[in-house]
């Protein structure tokens, strides 16, 4: 086996083996059963703070930032723009909401404001967008396993797959965070070496990098701001589908649920939010330099920066920046695969289950599905590869309305009538907007339509039938937060 993935392998079997045996003798010791979903709610700023930044620095920001850089240059970092603004939003706004109301899931909150055939409608999507994720995260796990191995990359996958399960399976949500301490610290100390060891080892350094392009006509490759189509086809798009969608993701939120209490949720901005914005830059300075060199540019967007890493850097930064990578992956897989498992194991099962579910029960549950949905996203790896950054787009498109429905359940108003139209209106308008015939037809009726991509016009319709649909709907009831409601005895303190 090649030197390189054995001692990343060794690494990443090490802490998580380590952490989740330690976590499952401290509990078989104490006799408590913790919640895998929660951790018993009572993340501090530590583990808090990290696995917040580290959960959405997945396969977008690893290897799709590179493979997008790759083609359309340094504009791929408003995505990483888009989950800074996509921190603030969760640790001032909708994770201190969620914490202070008690929910695990979010399927279960908008089922206290909008009813149970409300939360299994959105429990269904938001599994389905979920697992998406995962076969995403499962992806690129293959891709970096592939780099250094040489293995294929459904292979690749399968081997990412079992560690992604491993990651979560022991110890939920808590054993999650303990790793993401360890893998924060060797991540950027990687990251941060190997910026600084490819200036000395690309053939014309990062000045010669500048040069290639701006020789070659494509100077706009080194500005954030692109070109105009750019910052509205994809700039904007990221924007818009990130931060109304992840906002009241539970892959994201699964962090905020597990809090101490909402205090913590916002002290944590100062400190996940520099850890993720930052991430990013790294991978797109990769993209751009592997596409200057021919002997890396020939393996295409998915592999060139990848390669190029493995290929230029000394062995042993190679291991620390691949075991860092691949921990970064490692723990977006895990909160994305614990993500449907909660929901499938607390919303459709549970909520449909007469007395519900024992912790026990549903302990068993999510430990299952989550072998199951880890299968499941390796086995398809092997017949699907669609790019990473433009998949995860279109896929929060689907959670884009149930932003604008939280919200004015939240602070306005609440009708079951109007969240119906808003949600199934919004994704019906999504659906529409994937095919393309019909996309085409219509663009060419309106063609100031046309450089809109789904999250647009998703994020555009919701808004404007919130507004409209609650403002006309009658017989209402008072939103949660709206002064002092039945529904939330202690909404004005933290639980």
């Amino acid at each position: 086996m090649n030197p390189v993935l054995t001692l990343v392998l060794v690494y990443n079997v090490a802490v998580i083996g380590g952490i989740g045996c330690y976590l499952a003798w401290r509990e078989k010791v104490s006799g408590n059963l913790t919640d895998l979903a929660t951790g018993g709610r009572n993340a501090g700023l530590a583990m808090l703070s990290v696995t917040l930044a580290i959960t959405y620095l997945g396969s977008a920001h690893v290897y799709g930032l590179m493979e997008m850089s790759f083609g359309l240059g340094a504009v791929a970092l408003w995505f990483c723009f888009a989950h800074t603004i996509l921190i603030c939003v969760i640790c001032l706004g909708t994770g201190p909401w969620v914490r202070r109301l008690g929910c695990a899931t979010i399927p279960e909150l908008v089922g206290r404001m909008y009813g149970p055939k409300m939360r299994s409608y959105v429990a269904c999507i938001a599994a389905m967008v979920v697992f998406g994720l995962v076969t995403l995260e499962t992806q690129t796990l293959g891709i970096g396993i592939s780099a250094i191995s040489g293995w294929s990359l459904g292979w690749s996958a399968v081997l990412g797959a079992v560690l992604g399960t491993a990651y979560v399976t022991f110890g939920g949500i808590k054993q999650t965070m303990w790793v993401n301490l360890v893998n924060a610290v060797v991540m950027y100390a990687s990251i941060i070496m190997a910026g600084i060891y490819l200036g000395f080892v690309l053939p014309e350094g990062w000045e010669g990098v500048r040069e290639h392009y701006v020789v070659s006509g494509e100077a706009y490759k080194l500005s954030v701001f692109g070109t105009p189509d750019l910052m509205v086809g994809f700039a904007l798009a990221a924007v818009f589908s990130v931060v109304f969608s992840q906002s009241v993701n539970q892959q994201g939120m699964a962090a905020a649920i597990s809090a101490k209490n909402e205090t913590v949720i916002r002290r944590s901005l100062w400190i996940a939010a520099p850890i993720n914005g930052l991430f990013g830059v790294f991978p797109v300075l990769c993209g751009l330099a592997a596409a200057t060199i021919p002997e890396f540019a020939q393996l295409g967007p998915k592999l060139a920066a990848a390669t190029m890493v493995v290929q230029l850097l000394p062995t042993w930064l190679v291991v620390l920046l691949q075991a860092g990578f691949l921990g970064a992956l490692l723990s977006t897989f895990a909160m994305s695969a614990l993500a449907p498992a909660t929901i499938f194991t607390k919303d459709i099962v549970g909520a449909n289950i007469e007395g519900g579910l024992s912790l026990s029960q549903e302990h068993r549950l999510i430990q299952r599905v989550i072998l199951i949905v880890g299968a499941l996203a390796a086995a398809l790896t092997f017949f699907n590869h669609p790019n990473v950054i433009s998949a995860i787009t279109w896929l929060f498109a689907w959670l884009a309305p149930l932003f604008f429905v939280i919200v004015a359940g939240l602070f306005w108003k609440r009708s079951t009538a109007a969240a119906f139209v808003v949600v199934f209106g919004a994704w019906l308008v999504n659906c529409a907007w994937s095919i393309g015939p019909l996309r085409h037809v219509i663009a060419s009726a309106m063609p100031a339509l046309a450089p809109l991509e789904n999250a647009h016009i998703s994020v555009v319709f919701a808004f404007t039938s919130t507004i409209v649909c609650f403002g006309l709907a009658k017989n209402t009831k008072p939103a949660l937060f709206a002064g002092t409601h039945p529904e939330v005895p202690q909404m004005r303190t933290s639980p």
